[in-house]
């Protein structure tokens, strides 16, 4: 079964939804180039809480491409530290049971 990996956050202070689309687009390439990546969107809240959902082919992928999140090793990273409040990241791994697609 695939894998839905979620990570919600919100920006740093001064950090613009605008930036973050662009920062979260820059790190695409980081996110195709990680084994077992299916597909990948972004989302906000009128809030101001962002929603990175991301469908890998496994539990080990997931967790694999989530040790790799490494901005020194891949500079496309860069953006997403700079506009994210860590403090406020939380992600969590789901297995799909089901689907209509």
């Amino acid at each position: 079964m695939s894998v839905i990996e979620t990570v919600r956050y919100r920006l740093k202070e001064g950090a613009t939804t605008e930036a973050a689309v662009a920062a979260w687009e820059e790190s695409q390439s980081f996110a195709r180039a990680q084994k077992g990546f299916l597909a990948r969107k972004i989302a906000v809240t009128d809030e101001g809480e962002f929603l990175d959902h991301v469908e890998w082919a496994s539990m080990d992928d997931a967790k694999a491409a989530a040790s790799n999140f490494d901005p020194g090793k891949y500079p496309e990273l860069l953006g997403l530290v700079k506009v994210l409040d860590e403090s406020s990241m939380v992600m969590t791994h789901y297995t799909v049971m089901g689907s209509t697609d």
